[in-house]
C-alpha cells in the first residue's frame, strides 16, 4: 500500500499551524522580552551581563553583575553574593546600592569610559570603608550560565538534605 501525498504532508501542515503570526509591534511581543534593552549607560545596555575586574589576574578581584545576580569574588577569598538590585541612574552614572549578606553597605558605580583590554565602563565598588576600582567587560549570557552550572557542581552533595530519614 502506497501512502498518499496528503498523509505525508499532514505533519508539516500541523507544524505550520502551531506557529503564531508576529504582532504588529515586535517590541510588544512577549517572545522578544528577553532581548529588550534595559537602562543604558551611554552605549552599554545595563540589562546585559558585565564582569567587573580590578587589579592583576592573579591578585585582583572580580564581580559578576547581571540581572538577578551580583557576585563578588575577592582575590584569594570565598565568593560573596550581594543582594541583586537594578541600577539607579544618577549624574550620568549607574549606581547599584546593595549590601552583603551580613548587611554591610555596598555601592557599585559604573561610569561611561573605556579601559585597557576592552573594558567598556569604568567601575568603582565600595564595600564598607574599602574602595575598589576597575573596569567592566561585556559578558555573554552563555558565560553566566556556564558559571552558574560550575558553581552548582562545586557544592558538595548532601543526601541528608533531601529529607530522607531512613536511618
Amino acid at each position: 500500500m502506497k501512502p498518499s501525498l496528503c498523509w505525508m504532508l499532514m505533519p508539516l501542515a500541523l507544524l505550520a499551524a502551531c506557529g503564531e503570526t508576529p504582532s504588529e509591534n515586535a517590541a510588544d511581543d512577549p517572545a522578544n522580552a528577553a532581548v529588550r534593552r534595559g537602562p543604558m549607560l551611554g552605549a552599554v545596555d545595563l540589562a546585559a551581563p558585565l564582569e567587573l575586574r580590578g587589579g592583576s589576574l592573579e591578585t585582583g578581584w572580580t564581580l559578576d553583575l547581571a540581572p538577578g545576580r551580583i557576585l563578588y569574588r575577592p582575590a584569594g577569598g570565598k565568593p560573596v553574593p550581594f543582594y541583586p538590585i537594578s541600577p539607579q541612574m544618577k549624574n550620568g552614572a549607574a549606581v547599584y546600592p546593595t549590601q552583603t549578606p551580613d548587611g554591610a553597605a555596598v555601592t557599585i558605580t559604573l561610569r561611561p569610559g573605556s579601559c585597557l583590554g576592552g573594558g567598556i565602563v569604568l567601575a568603582e565598588v565600595r564595600i564598607g570603608a574599602k574602595t575598589l576600582e576597575g573596569c567592566g567587560f561585556a559578558q555573554s549570557i552563555e558565560q553566566v550560565h556556564r558559571d552558574l552550572y560550575n558553581e552548582a557542581l562545586s557544592v558538595p552533595y548532601d543526601n541528608g538534605a533531601a529529607g530522607n530519614d531512613s536511618e
